[in-house]
């Protein structure tokens, strides 16, 4: 069976990839604290609005019911939430054009291992789901 046809199987192998590769850029910035002119380097932050975008025209999720008796979400147009973008960062350089802060690359590196420890439990806890549904023990 592969579990990558399934949808959350498949969502959490994906932010797996992009949290070891995040790790590695994270990595090779630390190694370059010294190297004159370097400037740090980060992946891009998977758009979660462009994944509400594939499925809306809009921007914004939308409650979806099988009943008309079903409640609203509790705007008039039924709108849960809605996606705004961030946007910061700061960087100040070394006198020799280094741009790396070691604080904030190990910073990064933190939150990225404890976001693929996040990920990791919660694909052995779908696993473990999926074994019960199936009437295995663990």
């Amino acid at each position: 069976m592969d579990l990558n046809k399934i949808a959350i199987f498949s969502s959490i192998s994906k932010k797996m990839s992009w949290l070891n590769e995040r790790q590695k850029v994270l990595a090779q910035n630390i190694a370059n604290a010294n190297t004159p002119g370097f400037i740090p380097k980060d992946l891009k932050k998977v758009s979660f609005k462009a994944h509400v975008d594939r499925y809306s025209t809009n921007g914004t999720l939308q409650l979806q019911t099988d009943e008309s008796d079903h409640l609203s979400a509790g705007g008039s147009n039924g709108t849960l939430f809605e996606i705004k973008e961030i946007e910061a960062g700061f960087t100040s350089t070394s006198p020799d054009g280094n741009a790396v802060n070691l604080e904030d690359e190990l910073v990064k590196m933190t939150e990225t291992q404890m976001d693929y420890t996040m990920a990791v439990n919660l694909y052995k806890k779908q696993v473990g789901l999926l074994k019960t549904a199936l009437g295995k023990k663990s």
